[in-house]
């Protein structure tokens, strides 16, 4: 036992050395170099309990941090803050600073979705597509882990993705993860990429709602055609991809839908068997915005709760002691002018679902500034005139802090 002891004391201060060079690099580009009135640093915390709550996460760091081995999975699910990947897209690039870039993670390819594209991935495409939202018109709808999906009967129909745009990091891959339906009336895909036509399938996973695509050489982007090989065959439909290298890494998966509410996800009969094939490591829950957006009227608390409540239960069902952290949403004005109150109703029903289902917080809306702190925001540059969304320059700040946030907690566990 006394041997035990100084093994794991020696262990825990190499962690701690080893975490500290990964992170130096990160720190010396701090934007809190620049800081705002309105945010209130001192409360830039993880709350609840973190070391129990986010156990596994960390012990996953501290495993990847000794050994340099395998993948660490963030997922991120959300509305459009999500969706346009300002935030999500800073944080990554972050947290690959620290711990490695495993690959570019999941995309959409918005734009066949007719729905705005992030910036950092480009797509074009041709034929006839459809859509499907669980946002908008879902009934009668397949839909995948993001709530979406884009369907065609065209087989002359392509399309081709770009990860490299407007980004510094190297997101060329070796490994898809592709999430599309599979049955005898599929048009078969196929890959015409530039660099490397030769390609194999995985089809073991395809029961699970995917495939893996492995490429004999790293390749720069997807061109996906299909390829009609049966007489019966006449559909595609798609879900989206995980991008993935060979290297040990970090991915940080942004799975983000416009005008999603918390109950948006649930609608997806894949969520759970296509959120466990990203393998995820520790999830964080972005939601409320859409719902806390209806008037005080209409406001169903007890509603909102059950839609979280089975979003929870799902995301344990992918991944049974999985850590969640959960986030609160952002201060912001409804469009008539008026202050949104249900804010401070949601971030109790928040509270009260972190301590039943053993979940960390992150009150976002207490570190931005509390009620009407949206006003300072707007005067600093940092969110639009809607009084709702951030600027480009919010939401690196916002990722600034999520990052700080955590790797705060992280390092707290060696003092």
């Amino acid at each position: 036992m006394k041997y035990l002891k100084v093994a794991l004391f020696f262990s825990s201060v190499l962690i701690a050395f080893l975490f500290i060079s990964f992170t130096s690099k990160v720190n010396k580009l701090s934007i809190f170099e620049t800081r705002y009135s309105c945010i209130n640093y001192e409360n830039n915390y993880i709350d609840y309990n973190t070391e129990k709550y986010l156990y596994s996460f960390f012990n996953h760091l501290d495993y990847f941090i000794l050994h340099r081995k395998g993948k660490i999975n963030i997922v991120h699910i959300g509305d459009s803050h999500i969706q346009s990947d300002y935030l999500t897209g800073n944080a990554r690039k972050l947290f690959q600073q620290t711990f490695g870039n495993g690959g570019r993670g999941f995309i959409f390819p918005f734009k066949l979705a007719n729905s705005n594209n992030p910036i950092n991935y480009s797509v074009t495409y041709g034929g006839r597509w459809s859509n499907c939202k669980a946002s908008h018109n879902y009934e009668g709808c397949s839909l995948g882990l993001n709530g979406i999906s884009v369907t065609t009967h065209d087989s002359n129909a392509f399309f081709i993705i770009d990860p490299q745009k407007n980004v510094s990091a190297n997101y060329s891959f070796n490994t898809l993860k592709m999430f599309y339906s599979y049955d005898k009336e599929s048009y078969t895909p196929l890959f015409v990429n530039r660099s490397d036509n030769e390609f194999f399938f995985d089809e073991q996973p395809q029961s699970d709602g995917y495939s893996k695509i492995y490429f004999n050489k790293p390749q720069d982007s997807i061109n996906l055609r299909l390829a009609r090989t049966g007489e019966i065959q006449n559909k595609f439909q798609f879900y989206g991809f995980s991008i993935e290298n060979n290297n040990p890494g970090l991915l940080y998966h942004a799975i983000g839908l416009n005008g999603a509410f918390t109950k948006s996800f649930n609608k997806s009969k894949l969520f759970v068997q296509q959120l466990s094939a990203l393998e995820p490591d520790l999830v964080i829950v972005s939601l409320g915005t859409n719902d806390n957006f209806l008037p005080e009227s209409r406001y169903c608390k007890f509603c909102v709760k059950d839609n979280l409540r089975t979003l929870l239960d799902n995301i344990r069902l992918s991944k049974p002691g999985v850590s969640i952290l959960l986030t609160t949403p952002g201060d912001f004005f409804l469009k008539n002018g008026k202050h949104n109150n249900n804010n401070n109703t949601y971030k109790q029903l928040l509270f009260e679902l972190a301590e039943e289902y053993n979940c960390a917080i992150w009150d976002f809306n207490k570190v931005m500034g509390g009620d009407y702190s949206i006003k300072c925001w707007t005067k600093n540059g940092l969110a639009r005139n809607d009084f709702l969304h951030f600027s480009k320059k919010g939401y690196e700040v916002q990722a600034e802090l999520l990052y700080r946030a955590i790797m705060d907690a992280y390092e707290k566990r060696f003092n």
